[in-house]
């Protein structure tokens, strides 16, 4: 029997250390939403000034800007990036749903990069509408617009 009790105390250390870590990962994983592990394949593209190339990036919306109505309708917004750069966001409205944002807001974006010296354009924010190209989305507040 104290055998067993020793078994119960030392699994209970076990369960209560992993609580406590996995509890401390989440605290920092949640302060750290926008860092550049959520951001490294823009980053990437950024440094390498890639073009045509799909990338996911979590960032806060750092401002909000007119909507482009020459042509298709795109809702325009910035991104900022850990680096401190900036992402100018084009989303389709003619495709997808408009988003609400806000500046300050925080959002993920799956989309087409194509660089530019102002820090590049994610596009192609909405489901393929021709099935020759991935589609994206922009996940916002428990909401996929796509």
């Amino acid at each position: 029997m104290p055998q067993l009790q020793r078994f119960k105390i030392a699994d209970l250390i076990v369960c209560l250390s992993c609580c406590l870590g996995l509890a401390a990962c989440s605290s920092v994983a949640d302060r750290a939403v926008t860092g550049p592990a959520e951001q490294m394949q823009i980053l990437s593209a950024q440094q390498q000034r890639a073009s045509n190339m799909e990338v996911t990036v979590t960032a806060p919306v750092r401002k909000l800007l007119p909507d482009d109505t020459e042509g298709l309708p795109h809702q325009r917004f910035l991104l900022e990036l850990a680096n401190g750069s900036t992402v100018l966001v084009a989303h389709n409205t003619g495709e997808a749903p408009r988003v609400p944002v806000q500046a300050g807001d925080q959002v993920t974006v799956h989309g087409e990069f194509i660089w530019n010296k102002k820090g590049g354009v994610l596009h192609w924010t909405h489901h393929s509408d021709n099935g020759r190209h991935e589609g994206g989305y922009i996940d916002y507040q428990g909401r996929r617009y796509q």
